[in-house]
């Protein structure tokens, strides 16, 4: 990148000058937070002393109604800053629910004694991802489980609270005449990201025939009746006889249908091994080689799909971004984990050291929806060192697997699901990142997740989003030709 959000000007961005006053290491998280909320709206704060808010501004301290008229004044309680010193987890009973818009919406930190929301700080614990800091619970891929989230106990786990905050700071803003101009997608007011990880090159592996013929069909692992097992079997044996590898089909196929609708997408591949969890194919494979030139030529983004354990691994991480580097003309920028695995503060700053700039794990795995409460892009922050780092999240909000397998949904309730992410990305102007793997069409195992993929395609292009890649798609949203990785 040529510069850090806090480093640039936009040159359409509104500069609004912003006096906080809270202690010293409380600050720093203040200012990504009110810089997070506000960018956004294509505001860039400006931060200055008290006395240099006479010409009008925001103030976010604990004495905003000693602030000027004209101020944007937010309060920040003495327990609130308090609370970030400590690795304690959140008392949901210190949650107040708000109204505006007609909607409910949880705000975490409210001043005790006038009721005023602290906004600022609630965005920051969202954003922050401070929940999965101070709360020990991981499932057994060691990843922070819905189930333990606040937005699970809220219920608002498809409800983007951080931009709530933000809707109801713009509104003020209005209120007082201090001008924005919302960022937009290359014009567009909202995008759609289609991302792909390739765990697989081909389905009919040595392993998965054995499982087709010996446990299911001899042994009958799946205990189906004799006229299941035997008609599966037949499915089985016409679909291994078949010209190709209906893998390979959905490889192909995830990229003619996008290419047609004028979109892009992200797909991320592999390469590298470590664990039973992860097949290995290689970079240099002929077919693969032959994809790679296909996407690349079609503009569509190579991102990195990492081993199983490389989450915390550093020399997994830099080897096999190397391997990708050496198999794409474009440098790798994007990486998602393989099982979304995902340690903070570890896994981001090894993927800043490796030199990605975009990540798109942060998504739960057994259910939609936004597990930093946005729908937007965002900076991720080292919570230990107490700043904001070089890497940007691009929040996936759903993956296949998660509503088809764990949430054992029908094809309509999936694809009602999905209707409901894409309403609420286009709503906030934000960015609808969804993950499909490249099973699609495999009417054995995956039924109906192909033809869930073309609805969403569709309903996206219907509703106006750009349809990109994460790295085309974040660089139009940060400045486009200005903003360079």
């Amino acid at each position: 990148m040529t510069a850090s959000a806090s480093e640039r000007n936009d040159s359409s961005s509104t500069v609004l000058p912003c006096c906080i006053e809270a202690p010293d290491a409380y600050r720093p998280r203040a200012q990504y937070a009110l810089r997070m909320l506000l960018l956004p709206l294509g505001i860039d704060p400006r931060w200055i002393d008290r006395e240099d808010l006479a010409d009008g501004g925001l103030y976010y301290g604990p004495s905003p109604d000693d602030a000027p008229e004209g101020v944007l004044k937010l309060r920040l309680a003495p327990e609130t800053a308090a609370y970030f010193e400590d690795v304690t987890p959140y008392r949901a009973s210190a949650m107040r629910w708000r109204r505006w818009d007609g909607e409910r919406w949880p705000v975490l930190f409210v001043d005790a004694e006038t009721g005023d929301d602290d906004l600022v700080a609630s965005a920051f614990f969202w954003l922050s991802g401070w929940q999965e800091h101070v709360t020990p619970l991981r499932d057994r891929h060691g990843r922070f489980p819905h189930h333990a989230s606040l937005q699970a106990r809220f219920d608002t786990t498809t409800r983007p609270a951080v931009d709530a905050y933000r809707e109801r700071l713009a509104g003020e803003l209005r209120r007082l005449g201090i001008p924005f101009q919302r960022r937009t997608w290359s014009g567009a007011a909202w995008a759609f990201c289609p991302t792909h990880d390739v765990d697989y090159l081909r389905k009919w592996r040595k392993g998965m025939v054995y499982r087709e013929v010996v446990l299911y069909f001899l042994r009958n692992h799946r205990r189906a009746s004799p006229g299941r097992r035997l008609r599966r079997f037949g499915r089985f044996l016409r679909d291994w006889l078949k010209p190709g590898d209906v893998y390979r089909r959905a490889f192909e196929r995830l990229h003619h249908e996008t290419t047609v609708r004028g979109g892009t997408a992200t797909f991320f591949l592999k390469t590298g091994a470590h664990g039973k969890h992860d097949v290995f194919y290689a970079p240099d494979d002929p077919y693969l080689h032959q994809r790679i030139t296909a996407l690349e030529e079609g503009g569509f983004e190579i991102g990195l799909h990492p081993s199983y354990y490389a989450h915390t691994h550093l020399e997994y991480l830099h080897e096999e971004r190397r391997r990708l580097a050496g198999a794409v003309t474009q440098t790798p920028v994007s990486v998602r984990q393989h099982y979304l695995r995902y340690e903070a503060p570890t896994t981001p700053r090894l993927h800043q050291i490796a030199g990605f700039r975009i990540d798109s794990s942060l998504g739960f795995s057994e259910w939609e929806g936004f597990r930093h409460a946005t729908c937007l892009p965002f900076q991720r922050f080292d919570v230990q060192a107490n700043a904001p780092m070089d890497l940007w999240e691009m929040p996936l909000s759903m993956m296949e697997s998660a509503i088809f397998n764990r949430r054992a949904l029908s094809l309509d309730e999936a694809l009602r699901v999905t209707a409901d992410l894409l309403q609420t990305c286009r709503r906030f102007g934000g960015v609808a990142v969804m993950l499909w793997h490249n099973v699609l069409w495999d009417e054995l195992d995956h039924p109906g997740w192909g033809l869930h993929f073309i609805e969403t395609l569709d309903a996206a292009e219907a509703e106006g989003a750009r349809i990109a890649s994460l790295r085309d798609a974040l660089a139009s949203w940060l400045g486009g030709s200005d903003f360079r990785f």
